[in-house]
């Protein structure tokens, strides 16, 4: 199997997360094999492929949570694993928003900001508003939508991306199908903030099913087809 490379020309000093000859089986089953991934500043890595074809594996691999069974994943340089400062820079929504039901939109909010040491009660306003869900605040999280719980999510993302200068930057964003679920004027605001943050310098990893060519993200997306360039799909 050929291996992938998916990259953008830029300075080495700009290089944030690699992968090497990534390979994933589940059960019996080879998912990919030979991938290898460079992702820089201001990129937007675009992972599609058929259903089962391994993208949630893969983004998996590439933040931690799961072991490729061959291959190793580099974060500026270093390995991954029990990389402090990979911790303190990345941020991961998955298919699973990990909202906390019992508690309001904003205490799971305010949840985060006590994990992140920092206490600032207008951003957590600013953030709901930003996401246009302000109105939610008081609600209960079991209580929204499922797209009202998606913009939570991202609200939440948006909250530790713009925390004080006691916590690091979350350099990396990993997006397991953000828009799903999402209407048209949320996936407007979501893709918005997407690429604010890579006109920051920053980085994301995302899957979504559709194509990104008609989209904001256009201009910063490299594109790695697991379906084409995968195991035994």
């Amino acid at each position: 199997m050929t291996a992938l490379a998916a990259t953008h020309k830029t300075d080495s000093d700009q290089c944030l997360l690699q992968g090497h000859d990534l390979h994933c089986v589940r059960g019996e089953r080879s998912l990919f094999t030979g991938i290898n991934v460079t992702v820089n500043r201001g990129q937007c890595l675009h992972i599609v492929g058929a259903n089962g074809s391994g993208k949630t594996s893969l983004l998996r691999i590439l933040c931690g949570l799961s072991s490729a069974d061959s291959g190793t994943v580099l974060w500026r340089k270093q390995p991954l694993a029990n990389n402090v400062d990979f911790n303190a820079s990345t941020a991961y929504v998955g298919h699973k928003d990990g909202l906390k039901n019992e508690l309001t939109a904003i205490e799971n909010l305010r949840f985060q900001q006590q994990l992140e040491g920092i206490n600032d009660e207008q951003a957590l306003d600013d953030c709901l508003a930003q996401l246009k869900i302000l109105y939610c605040a008081d609600l209960s999280a079991q209580a929204l939508s499922f797209g009202q719980r998606r913009r939570l999510a991202f609200a939440r993302l948006l909250l530790s991306s713009k925390a004080s200068s006691k916590t690091s930057s979350k350099v990396l964003w990993i997006l397991d199908e953000p828009f799903t679920g999402i209407d048209i004027h949320g996936r407007a605001l979501i893709e918005d903030l997407c690429v604010q943050h890579l006109s920051d310098g920053g980085a994301i990893v995302m899957t979504h099913h559709q194509s990104l060519d008609q989209s904001g993200l256009a201009k910063y997306r490299s594109e790695l087809n697991l379906e084409a360039h995968g195991g035994n799909l």
